[in-house]
């Protein structure tokens, strides 16, 4: 290429670049700045809310449709994920049900050893020997977080095969063995479940509907407008409250996740932050 060949290019790429700062027919450009103000702007406003509260918060928020308007803060760091590992539980199952590789109407019957005499959920209060289908604990896992439920679902599909399906999903940094994960791994699950990536319609259906108006709304949801859908898992640990989901609202859809930790016995005080924080991504999504 002659050196006058690459001084016209060179020309008429500056050329275009200065008519397109100051031209209305080419609106990406404002498109991209605005974008990234707008999500700037909102990560500041949250970050104003999060100065104010004890312990350490992870916050995340993606709009499902179009993901550069999103913003993180310290969306990778590796909390206790608390009951919001059950979500890779079901997930894996439903996902193993898409493939025909495990029958969700298949019963298990409930041994002793099988109850885990805490937390959440009704089975701890049944007597051993009722059977269940998969289904029926998948719905207790997610609408009650129920723990006994859980563990038979884990115990059934094993810990290496539910690893195997997440990390073919993309997620790196959830451990089931450790009960550990990042808001980055559930926004990528969530995204997944919402966009119909795990199953086939029919158990996607099933499966968000497990995740909706489940026994504990007293966070993402609290704040939001009665007609809101909320698809999310709650958290709950010694020093920890977490939610994270997608919440959709007039064909708007944007995952959002607050994961706290060393919160000590500020448990309200805490859920009360994250039904603020996620009342002001919503009015913010709503009116942009």
């Amino acid at each position: 290429m002659t050196r006058r060949k690459i001084f016209t290019i060179i020309t008429f790429t500056i050329l275009m670049l200065l008519i397109g700062r100051n031209s209305t027919f080419l609106p990406r450009f404002s498109f991209f700045l605005n974008t990234k103000n707008e999500s700037a702007a909102l990560k500041k406003q949250i970050q104003e809310v999060v100065r104010q509260q004890t312990g350490s918060y992870s916050v995340y928020f993606s709009n499902v449709d179009d993901g550069r308007l999103s913003f993180g803060i310290n969306e990778n760091f590796i909390h206790t994920a608390a009951s919001v590992n059950k979500v890779p539980i079901v997930v894996t199952l439903y996902y193993l049900a898409s493939q025909n590789k495990i029958n969700l109407d298949e019963k298990i019957t409930v041994q002793e050893n099988d109850i885990q005499d805490y937390g959440t959920g009704s089975l701890r209060y049944e007597e051993p020997g009722r059977s269940y289908s998969l289904k029926t604990l998948a719905k207790l896992t997610l609408e009650q977080s129920d723990n006994t439920a859980a563990h038979i679902l884990a115990q059934k599909i094993g810990t290496d095969n539910i690893h195997e399906v997440i990390e073919n999903f993309g997620l790196t940094q959830t451990s089931m063995e450790n009960n550990k994960t990042t808001l980055t791994d559930m926004h990528i699950l969530f995204k997944k479940i919402y966009s119909g990536e795990i199953a086939n319609k029919a158990l996607t259906n099933e499966l968000l509907d497990f995740l909706k108006d489940t026994d504990i709304e007293d966070r993402i949801p609290k704040l939001l407008p009665e007609d809101t859908v909320v698809y999310h898992k709650t958290g709950d640990a010694v020093g920890i409250i977490h939610d994270v989901g997608i919440v959709e609202q007039s064909n708007n859809a944007f995952f959002v996740g607050i994961m706290t930790s060393d919160i000590g016995n500020r448990e309200e005080e805490t859920k009360n932050a994250i039904a603020k924080i996620a009342k002001i991504i919503f009015d913010f999504n709503m009116n942009k």
